[in-house]
């Protein structure tokens, strides 16, 4: 019997193993079309290695232009200028959204509320006496409502302003916002980096977990000098923007490998199952790095505002998917958040529960927004109103009694 000779066998092995080779790149191919089609899930690097004409335009105008309502901060990364009139927005002379001034001590006869949060927070798009807090105000006349939020800030940045600004206005009731997209602000540093068309090109301070411990890591820019240096030089300074931003440790990895459906393949699987994603089957992933830095921001900014006196609330801002998802009776993409602080047993407003009460058809959630309408705004201010009056704090005397029930809850180390 004829035996193949060994140059035969090596050819036929190499053979056998482009087959079997093709087979996996197939078996990938079919497997990234099935995670995209079906889980909504596909390889999307987004490399950041320069600034983009519109990144550079609006730093060049925050640089030279001293009448912009977002400023450079060095210890927040932004804030709103003090003092300025647009269009829609108005601060005072603390850089507040607001058309008057605040007597550091609260009026003796009314409930000070200082709400903390983003853009929907701040109330982006509406003008002025279209916010919430407006709304609230004029609900509930016992009211007086602060407006300290800031458009594109996330609940580390908030925490950051109630302790630098906030506490010394001796507010009775704070206001935590977080928005749902808020959880992947959490773990970025440079807003490009996860937000590529973002229009406030900043670098940020975040927090992270070392050691069990809530730690902050500042703003990797303290100067304007520093973004001049950026736009001279992009790729010797991103780098070092990105040392602490997730986004770019997760993106930033591109190789010449990645037309191979293989490689592209390992990579969505590692991103989404072994990386710990923020998102998990359309939902927080509470074992990832955002999910416990969120959880441990909130729980520490609820403890300091008790320290000092007030009594925290954490308000949920559902975005448009959220209401539909609520109207449809499905779980909102924050559901694994929102279940954790009720069990716990902190004071939460979920305003998807207030949509669907002066929204019960979710006609609001058919139209086409970002940030809440004024129409949006109200319905808020009223779920918070009804909140407010449910549990006694539209009173000084309510919000008294209140404090001196109420305690931080304990964390259990089940984080």
């Amino acid at each position: 019997m004829a035996t193949l000779s060994t140059g035969k066998k090596l050819a036929f092995s190499l053979v056998l193993l482009a087959f079997l080779w093709l087979v996996v790149e197939l078996i990938c191919l079919g497997g990234l079309w099935y995670l995209r089609r079906y889980k909504h899930v596909e390889y999307q690097p987004t490399l950041v290695e320069d600034l983009s004409f519109k990144h550079r335009a609006v730093l060049g105008l925050h640089l030279d232009n001293a009448d912009s309502y977002v400023m450079f901060d060095p210890e927040l990364g932004w804030t709103i200028r003090p003092n300025s009139v647009k269009p829609l927005y108005t601060s005072n002379s603390k850089g507040l959204r607001a058309t008057r001034e605040y007597d550091l001590q609260p009026p003796a006869d009314k409930v000070r509320v200082a709400a903390f949060g983003d853009s929907f927070t701040h109330g982006d798009g509406v003008p002025t006496g279209g916010t919430y807090e407006e709304k609230l105000e004029e609900l509930a006349p016992g009211l007086e409502v602060m407006n300290f939020g800031i458009p594109g800030s996330d609940p580390g940045q908030a925490l950051m302003r109630y302790r630098r600004e906030g506490i010394q206005y001796h507010p009775a009731v704070v206001l935590i916002g977080h928005m749902s997209e808020n959880i992947s602000r959490m773990v970025n540093s440079f807003r490009p980096f996860y937000f590529a068309m973002s229009g406030i090109p900043f670098s940020k301070p975040r927090f992270a977990i070392d050691g069990g411990r809530l730690v902050l890591i500042p703003n990797p820019i303290q100067s304007p000098d520093g973004y001049r240096e950026l736009l001279r030089d992009p790729a010797a300074v991103l780098p070092r923007l990105g040392e602490h931003d997730y986004f770019y440790h997760r993106n930033n990895r591109r190789s010449r490998f990645d037309f191979l459906p293989s490689v592209r393949f390992a990579r969505v699987i590692s991103d989404q199952y072994f990386d710990q994603p923020i998102i998990l089957n359309d939902q927080y992933n509470a074992r990832s790095e955002a999910y416990q830095v969120t959880f441990r921001v909130l729980d520490q900014f609820y403890r300091e505002a008790l320290e000092h006196g007030s009594l925290p609330i954490i308000v949920l801002f559902p975005q448009r998917r959220e209401l539909r998802l609520r109207h449809d009776g499905k779980p909102v993409i924050y559901q694994p958040l929102l279940d954790e602080l009720r069990r716990r047993g902190y004071r939460v407003i979920d305003l998807a529960d207030g949509f669907q009460k002066y929204d019960p058809n979710a006609d609001m959630a058919k139209k086409n927004f970002i940030h809440y309408p004024m129409a949006g705004n109200e319905m808020a201010a009223e779920w918070i109103r009804d909140v407010l009056v449910q549990q006694g704090l539209t009173t000084p005397e309510g919000v008294r009694k209140a404090l001196a029930t109420t305690k931080a809850p304990k964390l259990d180390g089940s984080l």
